[in-house]
Formats: C-alpha cells, structure tokens, sequence
C-alpha cells in the first residue's frame, strides 16, 4: 500500500510539473504560451524585447534628429579679379546670393558664381609667383581638396602655389 501511495504521488507530481513547463517554460524569454486542447506556440509579450536568438522582437531605432545640408559658393568678376565668398548657408541660393553680394561689395559690377558646393569643402589656389592660373576645387574634406587645388593651379611663372581660401560647408545635425 505504501508503494502505491508513493508511485500516485509521484504521478500526480510529474503530470503537474509537465503541465507548469507547457504553460511556460517551452517559451523563449520575452513570449508566452497560446493555445490549447493540444495546440500549443508563443507569442511575443507586447513591449518586451529578450535582446536574444533570432526568435528576439526588437523594436526599430528611433531617430533622434536629422542631417541639414548646408551650401556654399565662390563668385568672380572676370573683368577685375575679385572674388566673394560664402559658406553654411541653408540653400544653394542664399550661398550663392551671399558669394555675389561680397564680390559686388569690393566693387565690381560683374560677379557671377562660379561655384556652387555643399556638405564638402572648397579652396581657391593662386600662382605665389603672380603669374599663371589659380584654381578652385571642392572634395569631401579639407586635406583633399587643398591637395587638389595645388596640383590643378599652374604657376607658369617659376613659382609654386599658395592657398588663398578654403572652408567646408558640413552638415549639420538637428536633434528633434
């Protein structure tokens, strides 16, 4: 009689713990138990997230703010050699209108962009020697469009060129 005590105990324990792993530990972290009369899966818990194995529901990023594209231009007087610049403006025309507007203000009459840049960086070259062409160049950053500059400006005079301007027009970051 004992032993039969024993083995029902038993039983009666083991059908219990089965039923108390069907219910919730066959499920990965973050997932509950659906179903029944036989039919049994997981669903994931609204709002949580395990952070683990491919059966993990993470929610996408938030962003936190967007890149601004920001402008910049050079404008010339053919007829004078002069030059206005500008840099970090918000469109493509008010670098542009800024650019004329400095040129016009050393007295030319003549100004016309020449140059229109943005999210990059330019420079201006000239022949140290006073001789030749200078050039203007833009690339992703500083460093490089230096570079550029000195070797497309041609010093026919003898001497070696100089940058007479650079700047970078970045993006900028706007947090919402």
């Amino acid at each position: 009689m004992r032993v039969i005590c024993s083995f029902l105990t038993w039983a009666v324990l083991s059908i219990f713990s089965l039923s108390a792993y069907a219910e919730g530990g066959s499920c990965p972290p973050g997932f509950y138990p659906i179903g029944g009369q036989g039919v049994q899966g997981c669903a994931p818990i609204p709002g949580a997230s395990s952070g683990s194995g491919p059966a993990a529901v993470d929610a996408p990023p938030i962003p936190t703010g967007e890149w601004l594209t920001t402008w910049g231009a050079v404008a010339e007087s053919p007829t004078s050699n002069l030059v206005g610049t500008s840099a970090n403006k918000r469109s493509k025309e008010l670098a542009e209108s800024e650019a004329i507007r400095k040129c016009a203000a050393e007295g030319s009459r003549d100004c016309r962009t020449t140059v229109s840049y943005y999210n990059q960086c330019v420079a201006f070259s000239a022949p140290s020697s006073g001789k030749g062409r200078g050039s203007v160049n833009t690339a992703v950053d500083m460093d490089t469009v230096k570079a550029h500059a000195l070797r497309s400006c041609r010093d026919t005079g003898g001497g070696g060129c100089i940058i007479a301007y650079s700047e970078c027009s970045n993006p900028v970051f706007r947090e919402y």
